[in-house]
């Protein structure tokens, strides 16, 4: 019998969250989307962090910036300025509570 390792189109499609698996399925269901795969196969063969994934990470909607067309000139890879651009960012609901907290600090008290 001879078994064969899948194409890597398919072993890209597995992921094994391992001990991250409860967090990643908890996002999941609060976001209401599935996680991106977390790394792909860079141009040298290994693997690499996905802009798609960090943006979810991020909470940010699916391609608020992994969609965004010429962010890169033509033919280049747009994933290092895509990363860039999520590493500089904030998540829209910690800033949410950060600035609700501030506001709450500064409103004057009721008697």
């Amino acid at each position: 019998m001879v078994y064969l390792l899948p194409a890597v189109e398919e072993a890209e499609l597995v992921q094994d969250w391992a001990d991250f698996e409860p967090a990643i399925r908890r996002q999941e269901a609060l976001s209401g989307r599935p996680a991106p795969l977390p790394t792909e196969t860079g141009p040298r063969g290994g693997r690499r962090l996905t802009a798609r994934f960090a943006e979810w990470l991020m909470w940010l909607p699916d391609g608020w910036v992994t969609d965004v067309p010429d962010l890169v000139p033509k033919g280049r890879d747009p994933r290092a300025k895509q990363l860039h651009i999520i590493g500089n960012g904030v998540v829209p609901a910690q800033a949410y509570a950060a600035f609700k907290h501030l506001l709450e600090l500064d409103a004057p008290e009721e008697n």
